[in-house]
């Protein structure tokens, strides 16, 4: 049986996931996830700039900010 252990972010809400070596060896065995660990997450260039700018408008003040709950009810997540 697989027992992660979760991390949590100052609200509660799950943000990360650890698994002990035996548990990911056994997850290994399934098609497809061990590819799935060597997959590469790199974030363009453009995004990352994109998240520049969002960061200083939020430190500037110019950027409104909704809680998460909010934003779900909005956009319908």
């Amino acid at each position: 049986m697989i027992t992660p252990q979760y991390t949590y972010d100052n609200t509660g809400n799950k943000i990360g996931v650890f698994l002990a070596i035996e548990d990911w060896d056994q997850l290994k065995k399934i098609p497809g996830v061990k590819e799935l660990s060597k997959t590469d997450f790199l974030v363009p260039e453009w995004q990352i700039e994109k998240g520049r700018q969002e960061l200083k408008n939020i430190a500037e003040g110019n950027t409104e900010l909704v809680e998460w709950s909010e934003a779900k009810k909005q956009f319908k997540l």
